[in-house]
């Protein structure tokens, strides 16, 4: 994990020398999680949690049809499971570095292809079970949640004008949640964003 980080923080400013044109911009959209397991029984109970993420989002052109895509995101996570009997919902406010280079025939308009890694850490969390709810622990030891995530993001969208844009894209954890290593709990999210660059 430290390799990465050090790695994003030697691509970036690299990207910022090389860059021919670049835009800051906004990002907003919505989020829906869901967690894979190694936990039969747990599978069968997931379901699909809702949220929200936005952020600042910045494009570094480095060639006609290549840029790197660095974004800062606030973003929700977490986990829901539920049968006929009872529910818990795993809920995490995290922040999010997605560092992506992406593809496109025309920097103006038009379809764009993206790939990267994904930095995740989270801030702060709640257990809810039915009408109670409590904070959660996090740390390295059992039955605690880790605060960093690790995940490969891909992602598609299209290039309205130079300054507004629409995208999905997906995000495969890496990472277990869990300090457990018999038990696996890793994030899986696809978001649905809508982006506005400042210039």
């Amino acid at each position: 994990m430290k390799k990465l980080i050090l790695i994003a923080l030697l691509v970036i400013p690299a990207s910022i020398v090389f860059a021919q044109t670049t835009k800051i911009g906004f990002k907003a959209g919505l989020n829906i999680n869901n967690v894979s397991s190694n936990d039969d029984e747990l599978e069968q109970e997931l379901k699909s949690r809702t949220s929200l993420h936005f952020g600042l989002i910045a494009d570094f052109q480095m060639s006609k049809s290549l840029s790197f895509q660095p974004q800062l995101l606030f973003s929700g996570r977490g986990a829901k499971f539920s049968d006929e009997d009872e529910s818990e919902v795993y809920a995490f406010n995290s922040l999010e570095l997605p560092l992506n280079f992406v593809y496109r025939k025309d920097s103006a308009k038009g379809i764009f292809l993206g790939m990267g890694p994904s930095l995740g850490y989270n801030l702060n969390g709640k257990y809810k079970e039915d009408d109670d709810s409590e904070d959660i622990e996090f740390g390295s030891e059992e039955g605690q949640i880790r605060r960093l995530d690790f995940a490969v993001n891909a992602l598609v969208g299209y290039q309205i004008s130079k300054k507004l844009l629409i995208s999905t894209n997906y995000n495969l954890g890496l990472s277990n949640w869990t300090n457990n290593s018999e038990s696996t709990w890793k994030n899986n999210i696809v978001g649905i964003s809508i982006g506005y660059f400042f210039k």
